[in-house]
């Protein structure tokens, strides 16, 4: 089937994605979620992991505006509805409004903090919802409602005819919503050198240092709530091994290597984008090379630098940086730009002396701050 069409809307992440159909005499078919197409088309990646399927009994059943901590993708499998969407995330565009009609052909990408309403236009509108994260009556108490009497949307049927639920009238009023918090990105290790300082740099993040979370722990890393986190930033490696102590070099093995690999599966598991902070002691001279080349650690502090990053590149979406010499303006601009993008996943350097190192980074649209010579 053909790759379907995605355009965007006014609300920020709310897409629209026309579907290619296929019919002859016997009805027709259509990849509702198809993800290589799709996610080469422009819609996130954003693992599905339950399908939910409501049947509207009569036309005029309305229900929402519901915005629960998670993404869906919405279709029709038959009938039509109205759909109005609108942004409860704080920022500049709460509030704002989008509205259409969605039948067999047509779905809605919905981002969470969006709440999400329709109305079935016909008798026995099949409505389907992916979502990616499980149902719970837990999650569900975390979600951000509004009424659906809202001035600037135009029901088809009015609301006094609609069929409605006792929980959706008792929704409150736009103006009465407290705004859902957007995801921000988690810095591990905000204790550190350069935890520290992006303390200063990305004030809006969310700080984890070693007293808050033991990144050795998978069952640590698995009880954090990743629902309001967009990214983990990871500047929790212990660096100064070379030369030291057996336990040393084994803590730093377990910090640096087996924490890497438990922020792995947990960004694995929640599809989130992983940055990485490492450096060119991968090469073992303590200079930039390219980023393509093969890494040869010359000593242990490189080696165990070397395997923490094997272990990151085994997430699809991750980011590796090579802070050297790099200025905590440049590192912190650095990550800002690979996860606001678009820029590919893979590995870059960052550094404020060796500007010709910086010529992969540059070629996805990123200015350093300090000087580059």
């Amino acid at each position: 089937m053909n790759a379907p069409r995605v355009t965007p809307t006014d609300i920020p992440g709310l897409l629209v994605l026309d579907l290619h159909r296929v019919e002859d005499s016997r009805g027709w078919m259509q990849e509702a979620w198809q993800r290589e197409k799709m996610t080469a088309a422009g819609l996130p990646d954003f693992g599905p992991v339950q399908n939910n399927v409501s049947v509207n009994a009569t036309a005029g059943v309305t229900r929402g505006f519901h915005a629960e901590p998670w993404d869906k993708l919405i279709s029709v499998a038959t009938g039509r509805i109205f759909g109005a969407w609108v942004d409860l995330r704080e920022g500049p565009s709460f509030g704002r409004i989008v509205s259409l009609e969605v039948e067999p052909g047509r779905g809605v990408f919905v981002p969470r903090g969006v709440g999400n309403a329709y109305q079935a236009l016909e008798d026995g509108t099949c409505y389907t919802t992916l979502i990616n994260e499980h149902w719970s009556e837990e999650a569900r108490e975390s979600a951000t409602f509004t009424n659906l009497d809202h001035p600037s949307v135009e029901w088809p049927i009015p609301l006094s005819d609609a069929v409605l639920s006792d929980a959706d009238q008792a929704h409150p009023a736009l103006d009465d919503v407290e705004p859902a918090q957007r995801p921000r990105p988690l810095i591990i290790g905000a204790d550190g050198e350069f935890g520290t300082a992006l303390r200063e740099e990305l004030r809006d993040a969310q700080f984890a240092d070693h007293d808050d979370l033991d990144v050795t722990d998978p069952d640590a890393v698995a009880a954090l709530d990743f629902r309001n986190i967009s990214a983990i930033i990871n500047a929790a490696g212990l660096a100064g091994v070379d030369g030291a102590e057996a336990d040393a070099r084994a803590e730093a093995w377990r910090v640096n290597v087996t924490g890497s690999a438990n922020l792995v599966a947990a960004a694995r598991d929640h599809r989130i984008p992983l940055v990485h902070l490492s450096s060119s002691r991968v090469f073992g001279d303590g200079e930039l090379h390219d980023e393509d080349e093969a890494v040869s650690p010359g000593d242990p502090e490189g080696a165990v630098q070397a395997a923490a990053d094997a272990v990151v590149a085994t997430w699809q979406h991750h980011y590796i940086l090579r802070a050297d010499r790099a200025s905590v303006e440049d590192l912190s601009g650095a990550i800002v730009h690979v996860l606001t993008g678009p820029v590919p996943y893979g590995i870059y350097n960052v550094s404020s002396e060796a500007g010709a190192r910086l010529d992969k980074l540059r070629d996805t649209g990123f200015e350093p701050r300090a000087d580059a010579t």
